[in-house]
């Protein structure tokens, strides 16, 4: 399997996001049973020219077949397996909500869960982290 980094393109005319707006909307290079595994949503809503196309390609993570084209519009690189999960590490640490907060899996979470009285199908007892005391504080 390649590990590659692809971008959007437009849907009918395959013209790359940061070449022209998208006008018939957005659409993923085709790939040789590409697998969508993450994105980098850290830096969503990405940035536009005035005429809409993005400034920067937003970049969308997966694995495909060896025998993929990786040389179509779209595919901005194909990645080592140690380079793409260091990407992977990058993105995942510019999404920490909070420095205390730890990974498990894909997902921060909170060193303590949340106040079971919390407002959360129906409770009653507004709750926020607070970093200051590392820990759930009423609001």
């Amino acid at each position: 399997m390649k590990h590659i980094c692809i971008t959007h393109i437009d849907a009918i005319t395959g013209v790359l996001c940061t070449e022209a707006p998208m006008r018939t909307g957005p659409a993923l290079p085709i790939l040789n049973n590409f697998e969508y595994k993450w994105a980098d949503q850290s830096t969503w809503p990405v940035p536009c020219n005035p005429d809409g196309s993005y400034i920067v390609a937003p970049k969308v993570y997966g694995i495909c077949n060896d025998d993929a084209d990786t040389t179509v519009v779209g595919v901005l690189e194909v990645l080592t397996e140690a380079d793409w999960y260091l990407a992977k590490g990058i993105e995942l640490e510019a999404r920490r909500p909070y420095p205390s907060w730890v990974l498990e899996g894909d997902v921060w979470m909170p060193p303590f869960l949340r106040p079971a009285d919390a407002v959360i199908n129906g409770g009653t007892v507004r709750y926020e982290w607070d970093e200051n005391i590392v820990n759930w504080a009423v609001i």
